[in-house]
């Protein structure tokens, strides 16, 4: 059985604002075109998943067992990023989320798993879509913990999918 180990074979890419992706299920690749590419700023320690449905309990009278019926799914999420400083003119860089991700901003974190993280986006390629909204980065300086880094908790939006098709 063939099997791909998960390292260098995910992309993720951030897309702004509330209508950046028209359609999660077919994002097109001028809609990614738009977005930012994470993948080599994200901490792998990120988190954007499925988490389990609420579900209601109801059975028939005829039933001998319980049933438990999907009703909402649930996702979640956490951005992990290295800060990015320029040690030259000694200011944030421009790629740096402080600068490009505000607090309550809405988008949607593109993530496709397969392709080596270089390989362009293309018609016909699987993703998962997640919509969030970003609370306020929690930044853990002068703890001796590694390379500069922020966490921003990621508060879902209402659309998530794991198997949306690129469109041209």
């Amino acid at each position: 059985m063939p099997r791909l180990v998960d390292q260098g074979v995910t992309r993720l890419t951030w897309v702004p604002g509330v209508d950046g992706i028209a359609d999660i299920t077919a994002p097109t690749l001028a809609e990614l075109a738009a977005g930012r590419d994470l993948t080599c700023i994200m901490v792998s320690t990120y988190k954007a998943q499925f988490d389990g449905s609420d579900t209601t309990s109801e059975r028939a009278v005829c039933e001998t067992a319980n049933v438990d019926a999907p009703t909402m799914e649930n996702y979640s999420g956490t951005f992990e990023l290295f800060r990015q400083w320029d040690d030259v003119t000694e200011a944030w860089e421009t790629a740096d989320l402080l600068q490009w991700l505000d607090y309550k901003d809405v988008g949607y974190l593109v993530r496709r798993t397969g392709f080596a993280k270089d390989v362009a986006y293309a018609a016909g390629q699987q993703v998962e879509v997640f919509k969030f909204m970003a609370d306020r980065p929690q930044m853990p300086a002068g703890t001796g913990s590694g390379y500069l880094k922020a966490t921003v908790p990621m508060l879902k939006q209402g659309s998530a999918t794991p198997n949306a098709v690129l469109a041209a």
